[in-house]
């Protein structure tokens, strides 16, 4: 009975967990308000999910925002990057979908082989930024690399990060609290798998 009261329970420790996802979803909802700032908030998002993935991190707060101001210019840059790149390809894809040509046809399934290519990449930019200190090239290339090298890994992503959306807005709202907090620590766990694989 003492057990339960000890701080190294396992109920205690998925509680911090849980409460640690319900702040860190806030704070990056709040510091997405100018959508401009989606990228230092990501990034910031990112580098306390990979501390706590690994029980690095015994706090939010400041970690989260010491990060934000550290990846403000390059996040703001690739967000901005993958927000023209995503428009792009969405226009193409509703261009293309309205020819009734072989042509059209062609052009839609190449149309869309690049958005799947740009989704796959664009999982692990934001926590590649938050774990290495490169260039924007260096990090699209890095973040291209590992995602075709472990597609079925990027697909899990991309499918837990749709699966906690849909489930908070489809079937519980309240699940919305914790879909930020939640997707990044999912998504930090699978990078440092991949990250061990190569």
């Amino acid at each position: 009975m003492s057990k339960i009261f000890q701080w190294d329970n396992p109920v205690w420790i998925f509680l911090g967990k849980l409460t640690d996802m319900v702040i860190l979803t806030v704070l990056w909802m709040v510091c997405c308000i100018p959508v401009v700032t989606v990228g230092a908030s990501t990034s910031a998002l990112y580098d306390v999910s990979l501390k706590l993935a690994k029980n690095q991190e015994g706090y939010v707060f400041s970690p989260f925002f010491r990060a934000f101001r550290k990846h403000w210019r390059k996040g703001t840059a690739v967000w901005l990057g993958c927000v023209c790149v995503g428009v792009f390809l969405a226009s193409d894809i509703r261009l293309y979908s309205r020819m009734e040509s072989s042509a059209g046809v062609v052009l839609l399934a190449s149309a869309g082989m690049l958005a799947v290519i740009f989704l796959m990449t664009f999982v692990y930019l934001f926590p590649f930024l938050a774990l290495y200190d490169m260039g924007i090239k260096r990090l699209i290339a890095a973040a291209f690399v590992t995602a075709l090298k472990n597609p079925g890994w990027t697909l899990l992503m991309l499918v837990s990060a749709g699966g906690i959306v849909a489930v908070g807005i489809f079937v519980m709202a309240p699940f919305l609290v914790i879909s930020a907090g939640l997707t990044a620590y999912i998504h930090a766990k699978i990078i440092f798998i991949v990250l061990q694989e190569v």
